[in-house]
């Protein structure tokens, strides 16, 4: 199937190009401030990274279609999924690190995810036990002093499979949208390789719909070289494509304004912020979570979830669709997202636990 089969490419890029006007599925940003040359990611006169609107429409559009049956764990569709992630992790260079090549294998028990409200009810392979994985690539840090510190982002890349008529969950926004923008993250930071501080860390979780059991099992069988003490932060990203209209008109100090206050909320002590686009975990012992930061912020590690769900149309339907995701405004904010981890990053502090 063609990567690109959406036609003519027209690129956002954001950061770069001021007062154009581009419609993607309906959304609109009516201007992009320009980044200055002082902006956060721009090196020694390099221009800054940019977000690529149009590249996570094009990755949304190929993973949500049906021959990818739904992602369900296990799969066909999951496998396939899975290679076309793997292809892009060692396009944009990132180095393998899951305990086989890029993948961190495991298993997980087909359930359903909400209830009867939600999430394929009547899924032909409830109870089945399945084999997954996560997909796992970082940037090495360059920080004599804070190379061993973790930044992990993420987002899952798996769904709900198909109706026993053969209908699939295409889970545009949940979580396509989360995985091109954190493809669009890990290229960013790859643009300037080498000064990133600390080791940067880009998974897609397998299986979140089946309780967050990719992310359980990260926590639960750390990778080699990756203690669980060195993972200073982790983001998830769920569910950006819709909702987020607002950021197409944010003005530069506005879109500053909530990258400096998520930095300042990492380390201070609370572990339970949030706002109308992201939430962080307490370490709380609950048994399941509804976001892969969950098991994260459990055993006390900083996180942050990034992304709306309540309230939402289309959420675990069959008709959380390419063309209902938002990407332009969705690509303001992955910028803005950027520009957080990169204050994160260039702290100077040491963070990690002894």
């Amino acid at each position: 199937m063609n990567f690109l089969r959406s036609g003519g490419i027209c690129l956002l890029l954001i950061g770069l190009l001021p007062g154009m006007a581009l419609g993607l599925n309906a959304a609109v940003v009516d201007k992009v401030p320009r980044a200055s040359a002082a902006s956060p990611g721009a090196e020694g006169g390099k221009p800054p990274p940019v977000v690529d609107a149009q590249r996570m429409s094009d990755l949304v559009e190929e993973l949500a279609d049906e021959e990818y049956e739904g992602r369900l764990p296990g799969t066909a569709g999951d496998s396939r999924s899975r290679d076309v992630i793997v292809k892009e992790f060692q396009a944009i260079g990132l180095q393998a690190a899951g305990s086989d090549g890029y993948l961190q294998r495991f298993y997980t028990t087909i359930s359903q995810p909400d209830g009867e409200s939600h999430g394929n009810p009547a899924n032909p392979l409830l109870g089945k036990r399945m084999a997954t994985s996560n997909v796992i690539g970082i940037i090495p840090g360059n920080d004599p002093a804070l190379a061993r510190e973790v930044i992990i982002v993420s987002a899952h890349r798996d769904h709900l499979g198909r109706t026993p008529g053969g209908v699939h969950y295409p889970g545009a926004n949940d979580d396509l949208s989360g995985l091109a923008a954190t493809l669009e993250l890990a290229r960013m930071f790859a643009q300037n390789k080498g000064s990133n501080k600390r080791t940067l860390m880009f998974v897609a979780y397998g299986a979140e719909e089946q309780g967050e059991m990719g992310s359980m099992h990260h926590v639960a069988h750390p990778l080699p070289g990756f203690p669980n003490k060195n993972i200073v932060l982790m983001i998830s990203i769920d569910m950006i494509g819709r909702g987020f209209e607002r950021w197409s008109s944010y003005s530069q100090a506005q879109r500053d304004r909530y990258a400096e206050t998520w930095f300042k909320q990492v380390y201070n002590g609370v572990n339970d912020d949030d706002d109308e686009y992201s939430h962080e975990y307490p370490p709380e012992n609950e048994g399941s979570f509804s976001y892969d930061a969950g098991p994260f912020g459990k055993i006390g590690i900083s996180n942050r979830v990034f992304g709306k769900a309540e309230g939402i149309p289309d959420y675990h339907k069959t008709t959380d669709t390419w063309e209902k995701v938002e990407f332009a405004p969705a690509a303001v904010f992955t910028r803005t997202v950027f520009d957080f981890l990169r204050k994160v990053d260039q702290d100077p502090r040491p963070h990690a636990r002894p």
